[in-house]
């Protein structure tokens, strides 16, 4: 046997699975409503699955940048092996980037976060392409207008970057369409009784616009209310969103949404558990972990979207 056994355990060491880490991993998120819910509960549910893995939360409502910053100082003062931030104030990401490169603690953004090329250090994100949601929603509700219209636009916290990148997808769509011209905008906080409040004072002042693309469902909802309770037809209207939150996949189903784009919340939470493990394993990942969009319509069965 001789001089060959030594290579052979050697390869078959190296060709082991790299054994389990006990961590526990801090997350810090915005208070959750709607789609971060839905990330809040996959990201609990799928640590409850792994072996030797925890999670702790803390919340922070959008906009209160200063107090997710003074929760991930607690994070890293009580020892957590990683941090799963979904960002409560965009102004505040470069001191949560420093705080967890400082203290060598690895960093998962989920779902929104700096756009950046290259970070030092364990950093990571786990983000879907919103431009392509917004996008995606546009193109869809123009053909459904034969190119021409009146389009209206209700958009999330101007300082999400999602707000802002499903905007700008969704002008770029309408700028192609020369039949198609936006009437209105305003923003309602990713929120159904601030949306509803915004459409209900454009119809009263007269803007009556063929489609509404909201950024989110629940600002989508939102205004399917203020249409509704104007006395509008349903079809009268077409209503746009993003998410494909149960709520959202209901409004479609009765023909009170035209249109969502599905962001998947389950397979956000899970690459990003996972993608913190293996930083806290020192194992390479991708910087940026895409995780793709999916238009829904009418004529697809929603039933393939449920949570």
């Amino acid at each position: 046997m001789g001089g060959w056994w030594p290579a052979a355990f050697m390869f078959a060491l190296a060709n082991l699975s790299t054994p389990a880490v006990s961590a526990e991993i801090g997350v810090a998120m915005v208070e959750p409503s709607g789609f971060t819910a839905l990330l809040r509960d996959g990201i609990q549910s799928y640590a409850k699955s792994l072996p030797d893995c925890s999670v702790r939360f803390a919340y922070a409502p959008q906009g209160e940048g200063e107090k997710q910053v003074e929760q991930i100082r607690q994070f890293i003062a009580a020892k957590v092996d990683a941090l799963v931030v979904l960002p409560a104030d965009t102004t505040t990401n470069a001191t949560i980037t420093r705080l967890a490169q400082d203290a060598d603690i690895p960093l998962v953004y989920a779902n929104n976060g700096p756009r950046e090329d290259w970070f030092a250090g364990r950093v990571a994100f786990v983000l879907s392409n919103d431009l392509v949601a917004g996008r995606l929603q546009m193109r869809k509700l123009a053909q459904m207008l034969d190119g021409k219209g009146r389009v209206a636009i209700i958009q999330g916290p101007p300082s999400h970057t999602a707000s802002a990148l499903r905007t700008q997808g969704a002008k770029e769509v309408a700028a192609a369409f020369p039949g198609i011209s936006i009437v209105a905008e305003g923003v309602a906080d990713w929120e159904r009784k601030k949306a509803a409040a915004l459409v209900a004072g454009w119809l009263a002042h007269g803007t009556a616009p063929d489609a509404i693309v909201a950024n989110n469902d629940e600002m989508a909802i939102g205004a399917a209310d203020a249409v509704d309770a104007a006395g509008i037809p349903t079809d009268r209207i077409l209503i746009g969103g993003v998410d494909a939150t149960p709520d959202g996949l209901r409004a479609m189903q009765h023909k009170r949404m035209a249109v969502t784009v599905y962001q998947n919340a389950g397979l956000q939470a899970r690459r990003a558990i996972d993608d913190a493990l293996k930083l806290v394993r020192h194992e390479p990942v991708q910087q940026y972990d895409w995780v793709p969009f999916e238009l829904v319509t009418d004529r697809m069965s929603t039933t393939h979207f449920s949570r």
